[in-house]
């Protein structure tokens, strides 16, 4: 039994599947998919695409969204080993990703022309752009620009679109995206409408029970582009998805933080000391290094080693298991001993890319503490630090084993809750004294993270209940923007590609990396850190110093967490991102992003890696930049240092 598109000369898509749906209970199927029954209906050849999509959410009443994922066995990629990825740990989501791009591919690949450019986002807001991202809980359109995957350039058929919207996403918030005959198969032709969405659009019942179930819902997606002046005779192809709640993305990393608060309250925190170094010509006096107590939310003691995880209570939230042993180290400026010297601020330290707290001690650091006179303290980012690299490895080998890197991460932030109390407490009292006075303030105690320490800098501050103020040094959020756009990915690729040959697969999985990174990184808490309460913590002000055409942290990453916070560009400034706006320095109070251009060519404005052009430590080294984060330490105002513009290649930030 068919039910004919034509119920009334201007009937729409939304009206044929409510006649359809009318018409057709009790029929049999009269349309068959080629897609097997655990994959997307919606897609043509791989059975993940389109993504992010309903077509693997359920109605949950007792989730925040009122949905959650139920993504089937065997729908996840399939490493070379023949295991696709348990979809377990996704299916716990009552959404997805608000930061992670919208994937759809297409045999043969899709041209680029036309497409939204990331330079100009407001094509991608007018009525003919040929993408379309819509908030159908408001209505709005929503800016983005769109790639193909020049990483899979010579296998087209692997070649991913992508759309990636300006900013996130907002939590529990339902969208819709459209594919418009304005995009265009590489070879120029048109595209291909899938089977199942034709099946949708024209009211023809099928034997896929997955698209089947999306069919009741789904006269609203047409009924939204509708009215967002895309009518359905333009579409090559529409979908729906429920982005995740801001509960649930919260929830692990609050939780696990309120317990170890409650923990570290109820006791002293004990510390060691395992080295202890004295220069008294140097300009950094003492160098401390050791271990103290944290609480412990992970299994096997917190070893790193294959299976552990977070430790879980009945009701599926992080669970205290008692404490174990971190290390720190701490770098003491010679100026903290000079005779009538008031006690100087500490530093909480954010380390690099799978590093550890021995970066606190790295040369651009103690000039850092010197030239601020603050004492820095450093440790261990678990999940991310040097003695996780197994346990990455093991990831991108495969996917299932991601519990043992992405949640391990909910420790690391715990590690810093830990480490900012000792040093508020007995670090201040016994560990950094001389001659039985305290070098240190305990009052006063800020961050500061390079690189990776930047990234996850915004996701420390969120859940740290005590530091108001913190610098991001090249910070950005959304690894899913940044990873195949840095020079340090590479290597990583290598271990996903060889264990992943299909580079759809591998954008993919970049894609449910992200839905994990976004309860621990920036990306979950950068519309909010800056409010502070909506994780229970006050308020915090953020800087951000970025170099133009950074090779390691994109500066697309960039500008994506600055559009999320809301926060202005100080000025004058080398350059203004799109969708922001400058504010004059000085900034009294608030948040800011500073760009300081040290003259390197442009980047590539694709997905792949740039050549190393040394931008990435720039503005670790400029005097302008530690004047101005000793200022924002001191007194909360950001004020640039530089003269005029920081066009660092003219001197300007010296």
């Amino acid at each position: 039994m068919v039910a004919s598109r034509r119920l009334a000369p201007r009937a729409t898509a939304a009206a044929a599947i409510a006649a359809a749906a009318t018409a057709l209970a009790g029929c049999s199927s009269d349309t068959s998919l080629p897609a097997p029954a655990r994959c997307n209906p919606l897609g043509i050849h791989h059975c993940m695409t389109p993504w992010p999509s309903s077509a693997f959410e359920i109605d949950d009443a007792s989730a925040a969204t009122g949905r959650r994922l139920a993504i089937p066995e065997g729908t996840l990629p399939a490493n070379i080993d023949g295991m696709h990825a348990s979809p377990a740990g996704w299916n716990t989501a009552d959404g997805f990703s608000p930061a992670a791009p919208l994937v759809m591919a297409w045999k043969g690949g899709v041209s680029p022309d036309g497409l939204p450019p990331a330079d100009n986002m407001d094509i991608s807001m007018t009525a003919d752009s040929p993408t379309v991202i819509l908030d159908m809980t408001t209505g709005e359109r929503v800016a983005h620009f769109a790639e193909i995957d020049l990483g899979a350039e010579r296998k087209p058929d692997s070649q991913a679109l992508l759309l990636r919207p300006a900013a996130r996403l907002a939590g529990g918030h339902r969208y819709a995206a459209a594919i418009t005959r304005r995009v265009r198969a590489r070879d120029g032709e048109p595209l291909d409408v899938p089977p199942g969405f034709a099946a949708l659009r024209d009211g023809r019942h099928t034997d896929h029970e997955l698209l089947e179930a999306m069919r009741p819902r789904f006269a609203e997606v047409f009924e939204a582009l509708e009215a967002a002046g895309i009518p359905d005779d333009d579409l090559v192809l529409a979908w729906d998805f429920t982005v995740a709640s801001d509960a649930y993305l919260f929830t692990d990393a609050a939780t696990a933080r309120d317990r170890a608060v409650a923990a570290l309250a109820a006791r002293p925190i004990a510390y060691e000391i395992a080295t202890d170094e004295t220069d008294p010509a140097g300009p950094i006096r003492r160098k401390i290094t050791g271990t103290l107590d944290a609480p412990l939310f992970l299994t096997s003691g917190g070893a790193a080693a294959p299976g552990t995880k977070l430790a879980r209570d009945e009701a599926g939230l992080p669970a205290l298991q008692g404490f174990y042993k971190i290390p720190f180290t701490a770098i003491v400026p010679a100026c903290a001993y000079a005779a009538n010297q008031p006690p100087v601020p500490m530093v909480l330290y954010g380390h690099g890319l799978m590093g550890n707290s021995g970066e606190t001690a790295g040369s651009v650091q103690r000039t850092t503490a010197a030239e601020l006179c603050m004492v820095l303290v450093g440790t261990d980012l678990r999940g991310m630090s040097t003695m996780d690299l197994p346990a990455v490895a093991r990831t991108l080998g495969e996917l299932s084993f991601a519990d043992e890197l992405f949640e391990v991460i909910t420790q690391g932030l715990v590690n810093h809750v830990a480490l900012a109390r000792a040093m508020r407490t007995t670090f201040a009292e016994a560990l950094l004294v001389d001659g039985g006075k305290s070098l240190v303030d305990p009052a006063r105690v800020y961050y500061y993270g390079l690189s990776q320490g930047g990234i996850f800098g915004t996701a420390i501050l969120a859940y740290e209940p005590t530091i108001t103020r913190g610098v991001l040094g090249v910070g950005a959020a959304s690894y899913a923007m940044l990873l195949d756009r840095s020079a340090d990915w590479p290597l990583y690729q290598a271990i996903l590609n060889g264990a992943y040959h299909d580079l759809l697969d591998v954008t993919l999985a970049i894609n449910l990396f992200q839905m994990r990174w976004d309860k621990v990184e920036g990306s979950g808490v950068a519309h909010v850190v800056t409010a502070g309460a909506p994780t229970g913590v006050p308020p915090k002000q953020v800087l951000m110093q970025v170099a133009v055409g950074d090779e390691q942290v994109p500066n697309l990453g960039s500008w994506w967490q600055a559009r999320t916070m809301k926060i202005p560009v100080l000025g004058p400034s080398p350059t203004t991102p799109w969708g922001l706006t400058v504010h004059p320095s000085p900034l009294a109070g608030g948040s800011a992003l500073v760009i300081m251009d040290g003259g390197a060519p442009p980047v590539p404005t694709g997905n792949v890696p740039p050549a190393d052009k040394g931008m990435h430590n720039l503005t670790r080294n400029q005097p302008a930049a530690r004047r101005q984060i000793k200022e924002f330490f001191a007194t909360g105002r950001i004020v640039n240092e530089c003269a005029g513009a920081c066009t660092c290649q003219t001197g300007a930030c010296n």
